[in-house]
């Protein structure tokens, strides 16, 4: 069943796959498609008859290769200072962390940026061994929103999250497991498989003893807080990326598919 043209949907035995459903740009996270997801994800944990879910991109190319660049320049400003409620993506990730029971990111190709950030939200990981992670802000010479940064930070810790981050090149499936971004790597051929073994157990289990974990563990998390001098100081900073010739250079090098010239200004 397809909830639009970039998401489509499947119930089968108390599981649910969500598909995001752009192949040909490499399933990019769109503002509709993150609409529909948050609210897809809301009619889901009303119903009693799904107890799992299963996220994955169309194709075998790509899980997502992010949220889509073309919004950058419109919505960059709000997006990387703010990140408040109401941006897709942040109600996306919010959506699936709030949705009552597990939800599994199969992640059949690459996982960049947002799109990473997307399957980290969800409750476990599983790859196949082609699939390729990465963070590319510093690529591009724009800002990760901190507050996704956090959401790296609870799950891999400081050194690891600062690789990523700070390096900027894509890693491999069997490097992600071991830095604990995914929790499990198989075959392409076995990853359908692996993933909905999986599902099934899950599908299976006491309904109140994993919602009543799931939002146990969530709520542990979700006490890190800054001191609001540190969070103004962290979007005093962002304006100042924001105003620069590298900010703007990034986004011109991308638009034109070539390897951006960065000054330092």
């Amino acid at each position: 069943m397809s909830v639009s043209d970039q998401i489509v949907i499947e119930v089968h035995d108390a599981i649910c796959t969500i598909t995001l459903n752009r192949p040909e740009k490499r399933n990019a996270l769109t503002p509709d498609m993150l609409r529909g997801l948050s609210e897809l994800l809301g009619e889901l944990g009303l119903r009693t008859d799904v107890r799992c879910v299963v996220v994955t991109g169309a194709g075998d190319r790509a899980f997502s290769a992010g949220y889509d660049i073309s919004s950058i320049g419109e919505q960059g400003s709000e997006m990387m200072r703010d990140y408040v409620a109401g941006h897709p993506l942040v109600e996306a990730v919010r959506a699936i962390e709030s949705y009552p029971y597990p939800v599994i990111a199969m992640i059949n190709g690459h996982a960049l940026g947002g799109g990473l950030e997307l399957a980290l939200a969800c409750d476990i990981r599983i790859a196949a061994d082609n699939a390729r992670f990465g963070m590319p802000p510093a690529k591009l010479g724009i800002i990760y929103p901190y507050t996704g940064i956090r959401r790296f930070l609870n799950l891999i810790g400081l050194g690891l999250t600062k690789e990523l981050f700070l390096v900027g090149d894509p890693i491999d499936a069997r490097r992600a497991e071991a830095m604990g971004l995914v929790n499990t790597v198989t075959e392409p051929g076995r990853l359908k498989e692996t993933v909905y073994a999986m599902a099934r157990t899950v599908a299976s289990n006491a309904p109140l003893s994993m919602k009543t974990m799931k939002a146990m563990i969530n709520l542990w998390q979700a006490t890190q807080r800054l001191a609001p001098e540190d969070e103004e100081r962290i979007k005093e900073l962002i304006r100042e990326v924001e105003g620069s010739e590298d900010y703007r250079e990034g986004q011109r090098a991308f638009a034109e598919k070539r390897r951006p010239v960065f000054k330092g200004k």
